[in-house]
């Protein structure tokens, strides 16, 4: 037993974390394959792993730039389809995540600089103004080996999102 302990110790973290990145990516196909809503795109940003199934697209070439203030409407589950948090009030007393101290309004953060997991700021910035997509977000780029309060530690994410509106920077 001792032996074993010790060959597990002598597996660095990276690679842990190189086993922990395809078993999310494996989550996320076999969600995709059981999905049962309807998207007209699927994209997946660069070696993010992160894949937007989009159910509303618009026909712009404008992308969000970093330093724009964008507005979004959420929700975050699991992939159990547990909800998490919503931006959405009905979604929230729906799914009994509703706070009455809460404002229930879309999010604003600014591209590249706001404190929200690195997922979101990769997802959006393939997003234009009026379009919705569902996000699945390894681990990697939500929470990682960290729970945050209902989400367990290695956890990937489903987002819900709709980018309400887009505000260029003003320097």
């Amino acid at each position: 037993m001792a032996l074993l302990a010790a060959l597990g110790s002598c597996i660095s973290d990276e690679e842990n974390l190189d086993v922990q990145f395809e078993q999310d990516l494996q989550k996320i196909e076999e969600y995709i394959q059981t999905v049962d809503t309807e998207y007209s795109r699927r994209e997946t940003i660069e070696e993010t792993g992160i894949v937007l199934l989009f159910t509303e697209e618009v026909e712009s070439d404008e992308l969000p730039q970093v330093r724009d203030s964008l507005f979004v409407n959420y929700t975050g589950k699991l992939l159990d389809g547990t909800v998490f948090d919503t931006s959405v009030e009905q979604v929230a007393q729906d799914n009994g995540v509703f706070n009455a101290n809460r404002t229930y309004e879309p999010f604003q953060l600014i591209l590249g600089i706001s404190n929200v997991i690195n997922g979101w700021h990769w997802s959006l910035s393939q997003m234009k103004e009026g379009e919705k997509a569902i996000a699945l977000i390894p681990s990697a780029y939500a929470y990682g080996s960290q729970a945050n309060g209902p989400i367990p530690a290695n956890s990937v994410l489903v987002f819900d999102l709709e980018l309400v509106e887009v505000r260029p920077y003003q320097p």
